[in-house]
């Protein structure tokens, strides 16, 4: 089940960012240096601080990708569960995400909060109402970038409180089902929170 809803997930996503590239293509030939743009968008100078910034995302986006495909590489197509070398790189390289995630957090959640705008449209969508374009502009990056974010937690917990006895044995697989599908979703939603960035960015 998880092996279809994780196939079946990911395509749509993927499908979704094509047809969202289609419908609205960038014209990056109007802009030069498009892409050394999006670090100064989001507010980054090139002080020592801004550089640990900017190596903690580079980590956390890397750690995640490997934790992906170790984690879901031989259940996606083999259908496996993780075992052996590979459960051993996955365990180990969780906590440098985690860290990374926390830094990655504390460094950008400034820049990712809600503004008046990002409220104004973000309650007119709510309201089924028409949102000014100007007010939704930043509003799908900042809200994916907290939902990862949020996502961390139970991706992290779920495996920390597995690791002890006392949920027993439907507890651990409860656990487990928990850490699976949260991992998923968060690995989905960081893409989407690249996605808008970068189109953002790119403007």
């Amino acid at each position: 089940m998880f092996q279809t809803i994780s196939w079946v997930s990911l395509a749509l996503l993927l499908v979704g960012i094509g047809l969202h590239w289609l419908i609205s293509p960038l014209r990056l030939a109007k802009r030069e240096a498009a892409g050394r743009s999006c670090w100064a968008y989001c507010g980054e100078a090139d002080s020592t601080l801004a550089k640990l910034n900017r190596l903690a995302c580079v980590v956390a986006l890397a750690s995640l990708t490997v934790l992906f495909v170790t984690g879901f590489g031989g259940r996606l197509l083999l259908g496996e569960a993780i075992h052996g070398y590979t459960l051993m790189l996955h365990v180990g390289l969780a906590p440098v995400f985690v860290i990374s995630a926390g830094v990655v957090l504390v460094a950008w959640g400034h820049r990712c909060r809600l503004n008046g705008d990002d409220r104004q449209g973000l309650a007119d969508l709510l309201r089924l109402r028409g949102a000014n374009p100007d007010d939704t502009a930043d509003l799908g990056w900042k809200l994916s970038f907290w939902l990862a974010m949020l996502l961390v937690v139970p991706v992290s917990l779920s495996m920390v409180l597995g690791m002890f006895p006392i949920f027993g044995t439907h507890g651990q697989e409860n656990l487990l089902s928990i850490h699976q599908y949260t991992a998923l979703a968060l690995s989905q939603v960081t893409l989407i929170h690249l996605h808008l960035l970068i189109r953002r960015c790119c403007k």
